[in-house]
């Protein structure tokens, strides 16, 4: 057995701790290069609305800047991935590390997470996982899964129907696990939250807890 999760709002709560944080970062970046805003705090809370409401935090700083007329954002967007301050933790979604732990004497884990590869990997640091339970962690730049979770059955040699993937984006986590007859677990953090879910999801969580009466 192998189960594969996402690592952003899935193992990690990046949406409460690290997104919060980068917004403001980057607003700053919008200022300091000739962005008109008025009110600092206004502002970080209309950034921060669209943000949730994007599916990317790229996304959101693009259509934040062409609203208040500002072209300068490449320091803005080069924020996002800046490496974090020194001393600053990411906290784990609930139970995530017991959960872990749990299952790393039972089956194969894979973390699969797109993204910027530095900026990953100083995630898992921050927030501390032990990197070593892990039998796989794949980083895809361009965030396309699908190959890498053909890659990992591949590797190991396991069938479809011995896989799950667990996520909180369902049309880039789990959209590719579906179509390569893996089981699917959707993550209710963050972004996924808001995901309308599928007809073709096999199970739906809000706490990784819970995945002990799925995964058995």
């Amino acid at each position: 057995m192998l189960i594969i999760f996402d690592l952003d709002d899935t193992l990690l709560d990046t949406s409460g701790a690290v997104t919060p944080f980068k917004m403001r970062e980057c607003l700053k970046r919008l200022v300091e290069d000739g962005a008109r805003i008025g009110d600092f705090e206004a502002a970080y809370t209309d950034l921060a609305a669209m943000n949730s409401a994007s599916p990317r935090s790229k996304d959101a700083v693009l259509n934040f800047a062409r609203k208040i007329g500002c072209s300068n954002v490449s320091r803005a967007l080069a924020e996002l991935t800046a490496p974090l301050p020194v001393g600053f933790t990411i906290p784990t979604t609930p139970n995530a590390k017991e959960v872990l732990r749990h299952y790393y004497s039972k089956y194969l884990l894979a973390i699969v997470t797109g993204g910027h590869p530095p900026f990953q990997k100083e995630k898992i640091e921050k927030a501390g996982l032990d990197t070593s339970i892990f039998s796989k962690i794949a980083i895809p730049e361009d965030s396309v899964k699908k190959p890498f979770y053909k890659g990992l059955a591949k590797e190991f040699s396991i069938e479809p129907d011995k896989i799950w993937v667990c996520g909180d984006r369902i049309e880039m986590d789990l959209a590719p696990a579906h179509e390569l007859g893996y089981y699917t677990i959707h993550m209710r953090w963050g972004r996924g939250k808001m995901a309308k879910s599928a007809d073709w999801i096999d199970h739906s969580i809000s706490s990784l807890s819970e995945l002990k009466g799925i995964i058995l």
